[in-house]
């Protein structure tokens, strides 16, 4: 996938997070990596702080990380 929603909770249930909601790095990377985009675009580096199940916890929200590659 290209983009990646960033939800408030940890599942599909939860909202998805828009651009004016991410960190500040997260915006910066976006546009670095095509424009604004209410999630995080291919490419964007981001640390994982916590874990429920298939979902993992960013500055900016909830990320489901399937669909993550870890560096």
């Amino acid at each position: 996938t290209s983009n990646l929603n960033v939800r408030t909770g940890a599942g599909t249930k939860y909202a998805r997070k828009g651009y004016k909601q991410l960190s500040a790095n997260a915006r910066q990377q976006n546009r670095k990596l095509g424009g604004e985009y209410s999630g995080y675009r291919k490419g964007v580096v981001c640390t994982v702080t916590k874990v429920n199940g298939s979902w993992g916890y960013t500055k900016s929200g909830w990320i489901c990380l399937d669909y993550c590659k870890k560096i």
